[in-house]
């Protein structure tokens, strides 16, 4: 029978783009993948966007939590430029095995954040995107995506005040109540062009496991209150920021 859900995490599929799994594991998601059209089709989303690379973080190494919360440990931030041997060396403990449930059942994400979700931006190149760090500056014209990293599902909105004061709802884009989140689907839809204004632009990722508006939050922005106080029960907000300049 068809799965109706996608059981495959895009962290998965970008290992598997990037070759950078082992022969068992990639096996089992083949297997997996062949009853699941759904993930098919967004394993050819990701090839055609270029995204088979791996999560990387500008804030710096995550605490995070596998499966059945037994442990947590620290690991460092991989690029699909590690050696074939270091990647074996350390893909036991970040994609068990046992992590593939039974025929049917729903693939679990390899891991969770605790807290406020984690917003990345990617900046597209000839390549494909890159991963942006807060100390690089972009320039206008650059074409930007957003990547959120959150402890389950529910629902988000991302907004950014720039060095002019501007508020601008990302996503949804221009919007007035947070939209649902998938963890399996941490890339955003949509892409953004930046314009002219230079400077600093502060960006917030706001998530809550309920359906909640957007109308408090771009006030509280406007007049330069602390978001976080500002927040109703419930809602977490999470912050970076991006900056432009001339090239």
């Amino acid at each position: 029978m068809t799965s109706q859900s996608r059981r495959i995490p895009d962290s998965l599929l970008e290992h598997y783009l990037a070759d950078a799994l082992d022969a068992r594991t990639r096996a089992q998601l083949e297997e997996t993948m062949a009853s699941s059209p759904l993930d098919q089709a967004r394993l050819q989303e990701l090839r055609a966007d270029s995204a088979a690379f791996l999560i990387q973080h500008p804030s710096g190494p995550l605490v995070e939590r596998f499966r059945q919360q037994r442990k947590r440990r620290q690991w460092w931030r991989w690029t699909v430029r590690l050696t074939l041997a270091a990647v074996f060396l350390v893909l036991p403990m970040l994609v068990p095995h046992e992590m593939f449930p039974a025929p049917g059942d729903p693939i679990e994400p390899p891991y969770q954040t605790k807290g406020p979700a984690i917003l990345v931006v990617h900046r597209k190149t000839d390549q494909g995107s890159e991963v942006v760090r807060s100390s690089v500056p972009l320039a206008p014209g650059d074409s930007i995506r957003f990547e959120v990293k959150a402890a389950g599902n529910g629902f988000v909105a991302v907004l950014g005040l720039d060095a002019r004061g501007v508020v601008t709802v990302y996503h949804p884009y221009d919007g007035t109540a947070a939209a649902s989140y998938d963890v399996a689907q941490p890339f955003l839809p949509g892409a953004f062009v930046l314009d002219e204004t230079l400077g600093r632009e502060d960006l917030y990722v706001l998530t809550s496991p309920r359906p909640f508006e957007l109308g408090w939050a771009i006030q509280a922005l406007e007049q330069g209150r602390d978001l976080k106080r500002a927040a109703p029960k419930d809602v977490v907000v999470g912050s970076t920021f991006l900056t432009k300049a001339k090239k």
